[in-house]
């Protein structure tokens, strides 16, 4: 992930700005042609739980290739290591707060999706160590990511 060392200490100074927030990450993406695909990481910080947001994004375009279209495990996962890149990023200011991961894959067997749900959820716990937010609960990642993935 390659986001500037500008908007890094904006966003960095925007959290501690604001203590008690709560922050979410999350990402989305869609497929391009010719294997592209735009990927877009966002943070939201909730003010104070309940007076308003600010949504940082961040836009990436990656060459991914799945297998079957209708069971995008190597997207879904590349989503996976983004939003582990973005918290690995601001994990000096995030390890004491409030914030969760939302993540656009199903737990629904019958989604595309699915198909990569064991391995995020495991990776997230893993490498971040929170329990992360799937559909149809993962607000975050599908519906504030998905605007900017689109």
């Amino acid at each position: 992930m390659e986001i500037s060392e500008d908007r890094v200490r904006e966003i960095k100074a925007f959290i501690q700005d604001h203590q008690d927030s709560v922050i979410y990450l999350g990402v989305d993406s869609q497929r391009q042609k010719h294997n592209k695909v735009k990927i877009a990481s966002v943070i939201v910080i909730h003010y104070e739980g309940c007076k308003g947001a600010k949504v940082f994004e961040h836009i990436e375009y990656q060459t991914i290739k799945d297998g079957s279209l209708s069971r995008p495990y190597n997207r879904m996962m590349s989503e996976v290591q983004v939003v582990i890149d973005l918290y690995n990023e601001f994990e000096d200011v995030l390890f004491d707060k409030d914030f969760s991961v939302h993540l656009d894959i199903s737990k629904d067997k019958l989604m595309g999706s699915n198909v990569a749900y064991g391995s995020a959820y495991g990776m997230i716990m893993g490498l971040i160590g929170v329990e992360p937010v799937f559909k149809p609960d993962a607000w975050c990642a599908s519906t504030v990511a998905d605007k900017y993935s689109k």
